[in-house]
C-alpha cells in the first residue's frame, strides 16, 4: 500500500481531481489516525485473547481463506480508492486485531512471557526506526526502496510457496524449525519488516511535503499498521524458535 509512487506528484494531482478544497494530510493527522487504528487494533486483539479457542476454530480450514481473501481485498480496494481508507482501515484493524490476539493467547500458553517480549521488542525496534529515520541517519535512498522491496516480495513468495506446499502435507522444515537456518531465516524476515518501516516514513514525509489530500492520513496509517503487525508476528515467531531451540 505504501510505496514511492503514492505520494508522487502524478498520484497527488489524481487524488486531488474532484475533492474540491479540502484539508491538506499533516504528520500530526497521519500519527493520531495511526493511534486509533492501533488501539482498536489492541482492543480488538483483547477480545481474540480472551475467545482465542473460537478465534483459531473460525480462521481455521476454508474460513481462513475468506478471511485472508477479504483481507487482501480491503487492501486492493483502498489502492484502487484510497478514499475507501477510513472504513477499510477500521474493518482491518478489527479483523486483524481478533487474529493477532488468539495467535498471541497461543503462543503464550506455550511459552510462558512471550507476548510482552515480543510486544516490548516490536515497540523498541518501531522507536529505534523512528528515531534514525527522525535524525536523518538513515537516508531512504530509491536503491534501498528497490532492495527493500524485492526483498519483502521474496518472503511474500516465500510465504505463499510454504502455503501451498502445506496444502499437500509438506512442511518447510528448514524454514519452521528451530535449527540455525530456520532461526536465520526468522531473522533475515524480521530485519526487512524493520526496513519497511523506513520506507513507510518517508512516503508519508512526502505525501505531507507535496500536499496530499487529508484522507490519505487514513490510508499511511493503515499501511503503517500492516508494517507494524507483521513485525510484531514475526519477531513472535523468532521467540518461539529460540525457545523451541
Amino acid at each position: 500500500m505504501i510505496n514511492e509512487q503514492t505520494f508522487s506528484p502524478d498520484s497527488i494531482a489524481r487524488l486531488k481531481t474532484g475533492a474540491g478544497p479540502t484539508r491538506a494530510m499533516t504528520v500530526t493527522g497521519t500519527v493520531l489516525k495511526s493511534l486509533v487504528l492501533f488501539v482498536l487494533t489492541c482492543a480488538s486483539a483483547v477480545v481474540g485473547w480472551n475467545y482465542a479457542d473460537r478465534v483459531i476454530e473460525a480462521t481455521s480450514g476454508p474460513s481462513w481463506l475468506l478471511g485472508y481473501f477479504l483481507l487482501i481485498a480491503l487492501s486492493f480496494l483502498a489502492i484502487a480508492n484510497p478514499r475507501f481508507a477510513p472504513l477499510g482501515g477500521l474493518v482491518y484493524a478489527i479483523l486483524m486485531g481478533l487474529w493477532v490476539g488468539g495467535i498471541s493467547q497461543v503462543y503464550e500458553v506455550a511459552y510462558d512471557g512471550i507476548v510482552a517480549q515480543a510486544l516490548m521488542a516490536t515497540m523498541a525496534i518501531v522507536l529505534v526506526c523512528l528515531v534514525l529515520y527522525a535524525f536523518g541517519l538513515v537516508k531512504v535512498s530509491r536503491r534501498f526502496v528497490l532492495v527493500v522491496v524485492a526483498a519483502t516480495l521474496g518472503i511474500g513468495l516465500l510465504y505463499l510457496t510454504a502455503w501451498i506446499l502445506s496444502i499437500f502435507g509438506v512442511d518447510l522444515r528448514f524454514w519452521t524449525d528451530p535449527s540455525p537456518t530456520g532461526i536465520a531465516i526468522s531473522v533475515v524476515i524480521c530485519i526487512v519488516a524493520a526496513l519497511n518501516l523506513f520506507i513507510d516514513f518517508a512516503v508519508i514525509d512526502h505525501g505531507v511535503s507535496g500536499g496530499a489530500p487529508a484522507f490519505m492520513e487514513w490510508y499511511s496509517a493503515w499501511g503503517l499498521l500492516a508494517t507494524v503487525v507483521w513485525l510484531y508476528l514475526e519477531v513472535l515467531y523468532l521467540l518461539a524458535r529460540l525457545r523451541r531451540g
